[in-house]
């Protein structure tokens, strides 16, 4: 009998690779495995996993998802407290798609959607890159998202009526964070903003196969140049020829 693919073989199936091959990413990676950054320059080939990486300045409104959910109450506060715009301290594929910082991405939609985000850009379409920072993440020892306790809403499902729960009722939101007054002292200067932000996010879904925040690789900000370094300098086995 023909065995069926388990779900996280199924959504990896889904998200296309174009250059990788994702059996060679270890998933989980091992913690501290820093043969890991230098085995691209020994696998026969010195200069076949170099990949162009370049820090870009992008309107939010023209970046994409990766992950299959983002939270609604977490990215309103993020909005509500002026965490938005600037720095995302993430990289973002070829193709736009962004691996961290998706709360921060809604919160800068709900602000300004026209209002640039700095990213790192790797030359890789987003099924190429996720397992090669998926990897890097947990050979750096960084522990990956989870759900989140309080039952949050996919921002991916959210309607208006859902936003105004969270700012007038407090659903969805940290409590110890939450201030009734300032969500609707913010809410009535944004709420065009939070409408039009709602039918982007709509317009730019995660793609298929999206995986859960578990299987989304977890870089650091302060990690990025070092990991963006070791991608186009070629030191991270990418390509074919494969080191043994």
């Amino acid at each position: 009998m023909e065995k069926l693919p388990t779900f996280k073989e199924f959504l990896n199936e889904n998200l296309k690779t174009k250059e990788i091959d994702p059996s060679k990413f270890q998933n989980p990676g091992i913690k501290n495995d820093r043969a890991f950054f230098i085995k691209g320059k020994k696998d026969g080939n010195p200069n076949d996993d170099v990949v162009d990486t370049k820090k870009v300045k992008i309107p939010a409104k023209s970046l994409k998802p990766s992950q299959n959910e983002v939270y609604l109450g977490k990215s309103l506060d993020m909005a509500i407290r002026g965490y938005y715009g600037g720095d995302l301290g993430s990289m973002i594929s070829s193709d736009g798609r962004i691996i961290d910082g998706h709360h921060r991405w809604v919160a800068t939609l709900f602000s300004d959607p026209n209002e640039k985000l700095i990213c790192t850009q790797v030359d890789l379409v987003i099924g190429d890159l996720i397992p090669v920072l998926r990897q890097a993440g947990d050979v750096l020892g960084n522990p990956r998202g989870s759900k989140p306790s309080n039952g949050d809403i996919d921002v991916f499902n959210a309607t208006i009526k859902d936003v105004e729960d969270c700012i007038f009722k407090g659903k969805n939101m940290d409590p110890e964070k939450y201030s009734k007054e300032k969500s609707i002292e913010w809410y009535n200067k944004h709420k065009s903003t939070v409408e039009s932000a709602l039918k982007i996010i709509k317009s730019q879904l995660p793609p298929t196969g999206a995986l859960p925040r578990e299987e989304m690789p977890k870089i650091k900000s302060n990690q990025v140049e070092y990991v963006s370094n070791t991608i186009s300098s070629g030191k991270i086995d990418i390509r074919n020829p494969y080191a043994k």
